[in-house]
């Protein structure tokens, strides 16, 4: 028996180093081979930031500055229930671990992570879109309490429940961004519908992809974008 979490925080804001959790959603499962993954415990916390909420934040997550006043996450709970798990999930992965490494009543807490938007193959799977609430859409449900983290872990659950060993094999490979660095202005909207972001601080269409995709994201770039040897830069992430 071997467990799994899936994690989700609510924000003041969108900078792990600035901003802070005002509320925090844990879905514990518990998995054995050969048998469905099934949850063991949930727990859920508000958490009093000691600054106000800012306005669009509280329309967003219905979580006002007064509702806070007082609240605390139990972090020694969280730090344990991190500490024995095999892999901690979350929905858009590099957001959520950026604000929990920044507590430091997890300092020396290392869980495995792994994203329910990378690592699982989506695209293949018929997905029109990545987000938590289309996805549940797309798989003939809805979230009834979008961004409450409790309700979007429970979400996260229902879509990966079934797909869980792909998520975690997939969880062991490395991420590499791909840069499309001088890529023609008239190539833009390929590049958005290949899933590239632009970046308009670097002024610069990117995207990360597991390594097993490098292959046929150079190819795609060597015939679609660039239609001579592709100049885009490679940065393999974590290293």
């Amino acid at each position: 028996m071997e467990y799994g979490l899936i994690v989700d925080v609510e924000t003041t804001g969108l900078d792990s180093s600035s901003d802070h959790i005002i509320e925090v959603g844990i879905l514990e499962f518990m998995m054995s081979p050969g048998m469905p993954v099934s949850i063991s415990r949930m727990y859920g916390a508000l958490d009093d930031p000691g600054v106000p909420v800012p306005g669009e934040i509280q329309r967003i997550t219905g979580i006002s500055t007064l509702q806070l006043e007082g609240q605390s996450v139990d972090w020694a709970l969280v730090a344990s229930m991190m500490s024995r798990a095999k892999i901690v999930i979350a929905h858009n992965m590099e957001f959520d671990r950026g604000f929990f490494r920044m507590r430091k009543e997890l300092k020396g807490v290392n869980p495995h992570w792994g994203c329910s938007i990378r690592h699982i193959d989506w695209k293949s799977k018929g997905a029109n879109s990545l987000s938590l609430n289309y996805l549940a859409a797309d798989n003939g449900f809805i979230n009834p309490f979008a961004h409450r983290a409790l309700f979007d872990c429970a979400t996260t659950f229902r879509l990966i429940s079934g797909h869980i060993d792909e998520l975690i094999q997939s969880s062991y490979l490395k991420s590499v961004r791909i840069d499309a660095l001088n890529s023609p202005f008239e190539k833009k909207d390929l590049l958005k519908e290949q899933g590239y972001r632009w970046d308009a601080q670097r002024r610069i269409w990117h995207k990360t992809i597991l390594e097993s995709s490098l292959d046929k994201e150079r190819l795609f770039l060597e015939k679609e974008i660039y239609l001579t040897k592709p100049s885009h830069k490679e940065t393999v992430l974590g290293e």
